[in-house]
């Protein structure tokens, strides 16, 4: 490669421009750090998944984009079969870290087989 690769766009100025300014050693100990910080994002065990009381985890599964949880829930409603235990779902959703908190991508229901 004669010509230095272009930082992503949706990178910040500051670190498109610092970045390329780093010695080897810097750049691979920033490329190692990357790669944990990914991987801790995307490794929620499932000690760190809480379920409210109208909720049951099904399944919890590692993925490439995250944690898969199956679970289901209850929508609330008074009348409902589901105050009485026979909860909603299963549906799957895929958990990774942000920050301190973990934020929950719904991706629908799933069928019984599926868990």
């Amino acid at each position: 490669m004669s010509t230095q690769p272009p930082a992503p766009d949706s990178l910040p100025k500051y670190l498109a421009e610092g970045v390329p300014k780093q010695d080897d050693p810097t750049l691979h100990e920033l490329q190692a750090w990357i790669d944990d910080l990914l991987a801790y994002r995307q490794d929620v065990d499932a000690d760190d998944i809480d379920v409210d009381e109208n909720e049951s985890i099904e399944a919890v599964e590692d993925s490439s984009d995250g944690t898969v949880v199956i679970k289901k829930v209850s929508c609330g409603k008074d009348s409902c079969k589901c105050q009485s235990g026979e909860l909603h779902g299963p549906y799957k959703y895929t958990v990774r870290r942000r920050g301190d908190s973990l934020k929950w991508k719904y991706h629908g229901p799933i069928s019984e087989e599926d868990t």
